[in-house]
């Protein structure tokens, strides 16, 4: 299938005056768009080209739009659906966005607003075809991902690219969250390394002890319980790569042992006596400022120059706003690619995830996409999907402070009634029970929204 480059826009319309009017509309702005009087030709283009926006009336020549809709969706699953009518009715309107229409406008409109929704769709399309392309990578892939266009992440990129090639030690820094693991993991597969083991250990997590256990392995009954003799990760990693991360919290005295290691490439195991050759590169990770750790007598000056041979350091996902829509195409892709389907996310979300500080960095984020995604039903991920902290913040920069969009009321409760009617299949008893008000009552509301552009 042909995709052009261009914004591509699809219009289906019987009506030769109406059909004309919105491609002289859509053809000054720049779209690049193509016609159809019938819904079968409509179809007959749609498996040769894609498009990002398909206009229909709700009666599409020889057939209904909302079967054109369905005929459509296999062919192009991401592109966004508007019906354009002269006979707007709610239930229409209920009924067409159940399906999956991305909007429904009703004839007269105002020219800036139906444009807005049209650029809407168009971003809403490409942020779907975006998901479905990453989702795809995801799966083939070996798992290796490093996703931003930041020039400071783009820098870091081509830094990992040529340190990879080198056998030197890396120190890299960062705050946690900002992604250490990935970058050592990204080094070694990218290195002549690569088909050997890349063993990580967490130095925070393990008492001395159990560290020189797990690193340098014992011999049989070195103690109480050892029945047999255990290999560290020094030896289980031989030929390949060990991360030991949050370097910063070992244990002076066994700061020693390490720097040994590093400096004789030998080991011994836990109550044995033989020396063991091992050829392990060393890469440390930490979130601490390690030359002030030095300064202050917490870390060894002679095994921090011994580790930072090359210095890599991740900038928070604060310093970087520009790859939050890209992470974030990338988790929804990760997290909806498990059965629930393709999402998108609103515009209010995306901008309130901004503004966002984000101190657990890409790994907060990565959960709050997680949550939101499983919370989900829709095709689109809106504020009350996000985590509870998130419902009620205003301005910017933390929780506190991110930004609001006020809207109508009646704006709020239109959204509000049609996402109810949507949750349950269009029952209206069902969702006047749930929304506490009776059928008439509904039935009246729904009544009310009767006029314009209906859009969930």
């Amino acid at each position: 299938m042909q995709e052009t480059g261009k914004i591509e826009i699809l219009i289906v319309e019987p009506d030769e005056i109406n059909r004309k009017n919105l491609t002289l509309l859509l053809d000054r702005e720049g779209y690049s768009v193509s016609s159809s009087v019938r819904g079968a030709i409509a179809l007959e283009y749609l498996k040769t080209r894609y498009f990002h926006v398909m206009l229909t009336n709700i009666h599409a020549g020889d057939m209904e739009g909302l079967e054109l809709m369905t005929a459509a969706r296999p062919l192009q699953p991401d592109m966004a659906v508007i019906f354009v009518t002269d006979q707007a009715t709610v239930e229409s309107a209920v009924h067409a966005m159940m399906a999956g229409a991305f909007s429904y406008v009703a004839r007269p409109f105002a020219i800036d607003s139906f444009l807005s929704l049209v650029r809407k769709a168009t971003r809403k399309t490409e942020m779907s075809r975006e998901i479905r392309r990453r989702g795809k990578h995801i799966r083939s892939s070996r798992g290796i991902q490093f996703i931003g266009k930041n020039p400071a992440i783009v820098k870091l990129k081509s830094d990992i690219a040529e340190i990879a090639q080198h056998d030197s030690n890396v120190l890299i820094l960062g705050e946690t969250g900002t992604g250490k693991e990935l970058v050592a993991s990204t080094i070694h597969a990218l290195s002549k390394r690569a088909d050997r083991r890349f063993l990580p250990i967490n130095c925070s997590a393990l008492t001395e002890e159990l560290m020189l256990n797990e690193l340098f392995g014992h011999e049989k009954e070195a103690f109480t319980g050892a029945s047999k003799f255990r290999t560290g990760l020094f030896e289980a990693a031989d030929g390949g790569t060990l991360l030991l991360d949050e370097i910063g919290e070992m244990p002076v005295s066994m700061q020693v042992k390490l720097l040994r290691v590093i400096q004789e490439k030998k080991i011994i195991r836990v109550g044995g006596t033989r020396e063991i050759p091992v050829d392990v590169r060393i890469l440390a990770a930490t979130n601490r400022d390690l030359r002030k750790e030095v300064q202050e007598g917490r870390f060894r000056q002679d095994l921090f120059y011994r580790l930072n041979v090359v210095t890599l350091s991740i900038p928070p996902l604060r310093e970087r706003r520009d790859d939050i829509p890209l992470l974030i195409q990338h988790f929804l892709a990760k997290y909806s690619s498990s059965g629930q389907g393709i999402k998108s996310i609103s515009q209010e979300v995306l901008d309130i995830l901004m503004n966002y500080d984000f101190p657990g960095n890409i790994r907060e984020l990565e959960n709050i996409i997680e949550r939101a995604a499983a919370m989900c039903r829709d095709q689109e991920i809106m504020r009350h999907h996000l985590p509870p902290e998130f419902q009620y913040s205003a301005g910017s920069g933390s929780l506190a402070d991110a930004p609001v969009t006020f809207k109508p009321l009646r704006e709020y409760e239109r959204d509000y009634i049609l996402t109810v009617l949507k949750s349950v299949n269009g029952n209206k008893s069902k969702a006047a029970a749930i929304l506490g008000i009776d059928r008439v009552s509904l039935w009246r509301k729904l009544k009310k929204y009767e006029a314009g552009a209906v859009q969930a």
